[in-house]
C-alpha cells in the first residue's frame, strides 16, 4: 500500500475525506469518520462533543447521535491511548454506563457493527480520530487484522496531517525532534511502503545502514513500529515535503 501523500493533492476536507474512504475501502472498511476536538474536557472536566465528518453513513445520521456524542465509549478509552481501539475491546466493558450501551446500541441501529478507531494527540487538550467501520459483525478487515489495521492508522495520522489546516488545528512543528536528512529520506520511502531492503536498492545504501537510520528515527520518535514513526512524522509536519518522493 502507498500510503499518505494522496491527501496532499486535496483540495479540501471533503476531497481528502473522499480518498480516505476510497483507502479505507481497500483495507476492508465500510465506512470512515473523522472527528476534531479543540479541547477534549470543557472546564468541568466533562468530555466537548467533537466535529464529527464522515462518509458512507447513513443521511442524517447525526441528528440522533447527539444525545450521546459527549458519551461516546469509543472516544472516551480511545482519548486514553495512542494505538488503535478495536470496538469489542469497548463493547460489554463492565465500566460502560446506560447512556454508553445506547451510543453503542444507536451505531449498530445504523448498520455499523465492527470497527476500529485511531486517535491523535495534539497539542494542548486538542485530540483528533479516524475510525474505520464496518457492516458485518466480523468486518473483513479482519481476515489480516495487522495489516488492516497498521495501515489505517498510517492513513489516518496521513489524513490528519494534510487537512489540519481546515480544522484550525495548532501543530508543535516538531517541538524537540529534530530528524537528520537522511533519517527523514528512509522514513519518506517507509512512507511510500517500501521496506529496509527496497529502501536500501533505491538510494544505494547498505540495509544495515538503511535499517540503523530507520532505528534512530524510531526512537527520536518514540516509535516502536515504523509505521508508527512514519505516523508521528507526518502529524508533525516532518514529512510535508515528501508530496513529490518518486
Amino acid at each position: 500500500m502507498t500510503i499518505g501523500f494522496e491527501f496532499n493533492r486535496a483540495r479540501s476536507l471533503s476531497h481528502a475525506l473522499d480518498v480516505l474512504v476510497d483507502e479505507a475501502r481497500a483495507l476492508g472498511f465500510d465506512a470512515v469518520d473523522y472527528g476534531f476536538m479543540p479541547s477534549a474536557h470543557d472546564g468541568n472536566g466533562a468530555w466537548n462533543a467533537p466535529d464529527i465528518q464522515s462518509r458512507n453513513f447513513p443521511p442524517r445520521w447525526s441528528r440522533g447521535w447527539k444525545r450521546y456524542s459527549s458519551h461516546d465509549p469509543f472516544l472516551w478509552r480511545c482519548y486514553e491511548r495512542n494505538l488503535p481501539l478495536d470496538w469489542n475491546d469497548v463493547k460489554g466493558a463492565p465500566w460502560l454506563t446506560d447512556i454508553q450501551h445506547e451510543a453503542i446500541g444507536y451505531i449498530e441501529n445504523l448498520g455499523f457493527l465492527d470497527g476500529v478507531s485511531v486517535p491523535i494527540h495534539l497539542s494542548g487538550q486538542s485530540f483528533a480520530f479516524v475510525s474505520g467501520l464496518s457492516h458485518a459483525p466480523r468486518g473483513r478487515w479482519r481476515e489480516q487484522p495487522s495489516h488492516a489495521v497498521q495501515d489505517l492508522f498510517v492513513l489516518a495520522h496521513a489524513f490528519h496531517a494534510a487537512v489540519k489546516q481546515h480544522v484550525h488545528v495548532v501543530v508543535n512543528p516538531g517541538a524537540a525532534i529534530v530528524l537528520t536528512r537522511r533519517e527523514t529520506e528512509v522514513l519518506k520511502f517507509a512512507a511510500t511502503g517500501l521496506n529496509a531492503p527496497a529502501t536500501a536498492r533505491a538510494i544505494h545504501r547498505s540495509v544495515e545502514t538503511v535499517r540503523r537510520q530507520r532505528k534512530s528515527a524510531m526512537q527520536k520518535l518514540n516509535a516502536h513500529t515504523i509505521a508508527q514513526a512514519v505516523a508521528r512524522a507526518m502529524s508533525l509536519g516532518l514529512l510535508e515535503r515528501s508530496a513529490s518522493l518518486k
